[in-house]
């Protein structure tokens, strides 16, 4: 529902009790009926989209819930106040379009039903188009649930400078409740799949993937519980995309992997609807939701913001029109792609033994061979249409800074193995992920060709749990001339860093027990092997903030959390800081 500043009503106050008495305030019964807090997001000069949930209890509802808006904490001063209705369509979540405000300001709003008020929240609107302003935010991804802690949303709330917005690059679920590749489950930190879809039917049936829309509003319901993060949204407007957790890992278009094809093809847009619904149920995002249709057109997630003169933010999506990972999990080491010669690399020669596997398929992959596959293929990230948007966008934009909310990641992530005393069968050079840019290379470069000579591209980056700056080229295997933009990626803020999931990888597969020196030297060998990197750390958790000043440059904090695990945060956070200076494509230390 859409309400405009202006609407604000006024009660008969010799007639009527003053309405603050007829709304508990009590901590208990606010967390009784809103238990998943309050949120808003996608702010623009005018307006901001505000939201949150009506616990039913025992209640079948619909219910009606006011809507406060004022440019004052003890809401003194009304901007705006309208009624709504929560009802079970949406499973009692409440998404207001609030218009007619002013720009980069501060504003509190408050929902009131069932006779309980919430908390207050706080927000703040767009600079207008033109308005010269610095700009500060943060960007995050990943938090994992099972068995972690937010410790980084709690590190970004006590910031001593507030943050504009928070800029979330997706995995704010993970779709699945004890999966043994990167989840350690702990009896306080768990999550309850009711349905779902069994993954180790034989070993634990209790290890689910969400597959129904009970289950994914349920992660939504769970997630939205946690103190750190529920304090997170009442306190900064968030602007999010997802990636692939909300839905299922690695995952394309409608289709997941999570037995990777030993059970044939897992499309399925029912579950891909599912998930859709529940994350535009629980995001403050202004987007649109056609229940009627199939996906992807039952909802577009890619979209830009103008955030003032310096900054224009441009967020992608990267798994709904993106073509299946080249090498097929199911794959035979023989095989080669449909039609294609003799004379390209089987699958064998990318590494692929292991069948049904995402390891020599999705993962480490050996490049010379792989990339040869790749341009015979050429695969889409985004689909012709984004991909067309995303360049003319970018190229056009008189923002000083043009910021790409980018999900996975750009900068080549090789590792060379050539050097060390393993197994011959081991040695080559591998790219760590085919999930990322280095399997959609051929794309990569069409955009970066596009993006070439562009003032002032920076892409935010989340997805692969660490921390990461990197100076992008058109072609990473030809570093001459100047980057064309540089990327700056965020860890996760709690799940398993990139490191800790290549040693649990080992770890559980005899066959690479000979690999198992190399993991603590991951970054040395990434750095050695990959010249883009600036700068590498593959066993961080946390958050980053950006500060845009204006035509100067543009500054990127990485606040690192060192243990997500422990309940308990003895409050230290690690800082290292860069800037790209305008008119540059550089990263350097700040």
């Amino acid at each position: 529902m859409t309400i405009s500043a202006g609407t604000a009503a006024c009660g008969d106050d010799e007639t009527t009790p003053p309405e603050e008495e007829q709304y508990s305030t009590d901590p208990a019964d606010q967390e009784r009926v809103y238990p998943h807090g309050l949120a808003s997001g996608d702010p623009k000069p005018d307006g901001v989209i505000l939201w949150t949930r009506v616990e039913p209890e025992a209640e079948a509802g619909p219910f009606d819930v006011v809507v406060e808006v004022s440019t004052t904490e003890d809401f003194a001063e009304l901007v705006a106040k309208e009624t709504v209705t929560s009802d079970a369509a949406y499973d009692f979540t409440v998404r207001v379009k609030v218009t007619g405000l002013s720009p980069f300001t501060t504003y509190f709003y408050r929902f009131k039903s069932r006779g309980v008020a919430s908390p207050t929240g706080r927000t703040k609107t767009a600079p207008a188009a033109d308005q010269d302003v610095k700009v500060r935010f943060a960007f995050a991804s990943c938090q994992d649930f099972i068995g972690r802690y937010y410790h980084a949303w709690k590190a970004l709330a006590d910031e001593a400078e507030p943050v504009d917005f928070v800029l979330f690059l997706g995995d704010y679920v993970y779709e699945t409740n004890g999966d043994p590749d990167f989840q350690q489950v702990s009896a306080d930190r768990a999550i309850d799949i009711p349905e779902g879809i069994q993954l180790l039917p034989s070993e634990n049936p209790a290890v689910k993937a969400a597959s129904t829309l009970g289950d994914y509003r349920g992660l939504y319901k769970q997630y939205r519980r946690d103190a750190n993060l529920r304090r997170a949204h009442a306190l900064f407007p968030f602007i999010c995309i997802w990636d692939d957790h909300e839905f299922a890992n690695d995952c394309w278009q409608d289709h997941s992997t999570d037995f990777n094809e030993a059970q044939g093809d897992e499309k399925n847009p029912t579950r891909r609807h599912a998930a859709t619904q529940a994350w535009f149920e629980y995001q403050a995002a202004d987007v649109t939701f056609d229940a009627a249709a199939s996906p992807p057109a039952d909802m577009k997630i890619y979209r830009s913001l103008r955030y003032g003169k310096h900054v224009e933010l441009f967020l992608t999506d990267q798994r709904s029109y993106r073509s299946d990972h080249v090498i097929p999990e199911g794959a035979a080491a023989d095989g080669r792609p449909a039609g294609a010669p003799m004379t390209l690399p089987t699958y064998g020669d990318v590494g692929k033994v292991f069948p049904n596997s995402a390891v020599f398929s999705r993962n480490f992959v050996k490049k010379p061979p792989f990339d040869q596959i790749e341009a015979y293929v050429k695969p889409t990230m985004l689909g012709a249409e984004q991909k067309a948007w995303l360049t003319s966008g970018i190229t056009q934009s008189t923002a000083t800074w043009k910021i790409w909310g980018n999900e996975t990641q750009l900068a080549q992530m090789m590792l060379d193995l050539t050097p060390f005393d393993i197994p011959d069968a081991f040695k080559g050079i591998y790219y760590f992920t085919a999930d990322q840019w280095d399997g959609y290379r051929t794309e990569r470069k069409e955009i970066l060709t596009a993006l070439n000579g562009t003032r002032n591209v920076v892409a935010l980056t989340g997805d692969i749990h660490a921390f990461y700056a990197c100076e992008i080229h058109v072609d990473p295997d030809v570093l001459t001339g100047t980057p064309a933009l540089v990327e700056y990626v965020t860890a996760g803020i709690s799940s398993s860093p990139a490191q800790e999931i290549t040693q649990g990888t080992v770890d559980s597969n005899p066959a690479f027990s000979t690999l198992a020196g190399l993991v603590p030297m991951f970054d040395q060998i990434l750095t050695d092997t990959s010249p883009e990197y600036r700068y590498a750390n593959s066993l961080g958790h946390g958050v980053a903030i950006v500060d845009v000043d204006g035509d100067v440059e543009l500054r990127v904090t990485f606040l690192q959390i060192a243990d997500v695990k422990s309940a308990t945060w003895d409050g230290s956070v690690g800082r290292v800081s860069f800037k790209t200076v305008s008119g540059t494509s550089a990263v350097v230390p700040s």
